[in-house]
């Protein structure tokens, strides 16, 4: 079916750390994947899976943000995950261990929009 995220399976989670390995320069424990295994719904395997993430946690309702590392040089990743609404909150030295460069953002997307913002919003576009 076009468009649909399979689910992460104990099946396919060999499949998930092929991809990985291949993907990203850093090498995930056993104990990622058992994390991946146990959260269910939040782990998907497709294109769309930054979607289909915050869409869960914002019907969810009980998130106030989301966070996420990338390394300092990868601007595509960086863009692409402003484009989401991310923004850099902090920078972490050495965060990587074998990789070049070693520092990593930080990133942030607040899913809780403060009540008096929204109210204050509204007021402007009725005047």
């Amino acid at each position: 079916m076009k468009g649909h995220l399979g689910d992460v399976t104990p099946h396919n989670i060999k499949q998930l750390k092929r991809l990985n390995q291949v993907i990203f320069p850093v090498s995930y424990n056993d104990k990622f994947y058992k994390d991946v295994l146990e959260v269910g719904e939040l782990a998907k395997l497709g294109t769309k899976m930054l979607n289909h993430v915050l869409n869960i946690c914002e019907k969810d309702g009980t998130f106030d943000n989301i966070y996420l590392h990338v390394q300092i040089s990868n601007e595509s990743a960086i863009d692409f995950y402003r484009k989401f609404g991310f923004e850099i909150i902090e920078t972490k030295k050495n965060y990587y261990k074998r990789i070049e460069p070693a520092d990593a953002h930080v990133l942030q997307k607040n899913l809780k929009t403060p009540c008096l913002a929204q109210n204050a919003d509204v007021q402007k576009t009725d005047n």
